[in-house]
């Protein structure tokens, strides 16, 4: 793969840009805007990760991803919110043939593209996440490459992004299989440097993150306390406990279990949490748009179809509802 590039080159994004280029394992170009692309331009883009600052000039840095050429392969890291705009241009800008790696949070638009004739998901309805079929026809499934971020970032200046913790990457095609496509982007991401997985059931991976995401992400954005701060008050605690157990039986109704080890209790416990912001809380103090519907609105329409009840849940959602409302008004 020659030609790379990160369509959304914000926290995550710009983390696997500086990791690629950095390694000279592609022509790597970034799709960016505003300040932030400014800032690339004219110093480059910079990853901070503990004492140690890396900075790489990508091969072209540009609002327009009409300016690019057709790429062998695409990462998208924009938010879910602006997946469906984005579709026309990730469509002209692919390759015959190229995959399109979806680095997102929450359940992703392709979620019932792969699956066995039959299985309950694949008649889900996803209108929250792809109401007008953008993607799925725009783009289309069999282009997608799916993947869960471990990876905990910060847009912290223009053209700055930090680290602030341990990043793994999990990649899997929608139908599990370990094609040579899927085979190719793991080696190289992991020849960046990137420690990164193939996965054959990559489902139960993005369930496994949604117990952190929505455990996490809302109740920080309600509150204003970080990731670690909000286990400190009892209440929320248990808060975030019944909405860990709320996904887990989601995963468990949809036919894609989270992994009976996973340690709940050390997700709860304040000493093992980082003291970071998590994307929604940044994306409030930016006055941004949440991801609302990929993490929390999908996820109910899930257990409503599986008929699993979420009362933590439903109690949440129209919270974040009008607190996204206010911060995306005018």
């Amino acid at each position: 793969m020659k030609t790379v590039t990160i369509f959304g080159a914000g926290a995550v994004g710009g983390n696997v840009a500086v990791h690629l280029a950095s390694a000279g394992v592609a022509e790597v170009s970034v799709v960016a805007r505003g300040a932030h692309l400014a800032a690339i331009r004219e110093r480059g883009l910079t990853l901070i990760q503990k004492d140690q600052r890396t900075t790489v000039r990508p091969e072209v840095a540009t609002d327009n991803p009409a300016d690019l050429p057709p790429q062998d392969l695409i990462i998208v890291t924009l938010k879910a919110t602006s997946l469906p705009d984005a579709a026309p241009a990730l469509a002209a800008l692919r390759a015959p043939g190229a995959p399109v790696l979806f680095l997102i949070n929450g359940i992703p638009w392709w979620w019932s593209h792969g699956l066995p004739a039959g299985h309950p998901a694949t008649t889900v309805p996803l209108d929250l996440i792809d109401p007008a079929r953008a993607l799925r026809d725009g783009l289309g499934a069999d282009a997608v490459l799916g993947g869960v971020i471990y990876s905990p970032n910060e847009v912290t200046a223009p053209g700055e992004i930090t680290n602030r913790g341990h990043s793994r990457f999990l990649l899997g095609e929608p139908d599990g299989s370990l094609s040579p496509r899927l085979t190719s982007v793991v080696d190289l991401f992991a020849c960046a440097g990137i420690e990164v997985a193939a996965r054959t059931d990559l489902r139960r991976d993005i369930f496994s993150k949604l117990v952190l995401n929505v455990s996490v992400n809302p109740i920080c954005a309600l509150t204003g306390l970080t990731a670690r701060e909000r286990l400190l008050e009892p209440g929320i605690r248990d808060l975030s406990r019944a909405l860990i157990n709320e996904v887990i039986a989601v995963s468990h109704a949809s036919g894609f279990p989270v992994d009976a080890d996973l340690d709940v209790e050390a997700l709860l416990d304040p000493a093992k949490v980082p003291d970071a912001r998590p994307s929604m809380l940044q994306d409030v103090l930016a006055g941004r748009p949440m991801e609302v519907d990929a993490l929390l609105g999908q996820l109910q329409v899930l257990a409503r179809d599986r008929q699993v009840a979420t009362p933590a849940l439903d109690g949440v959602l129209p919270l974040l509802q009008g607190l996204n409302r206010r911060v995306t008004q005018p």
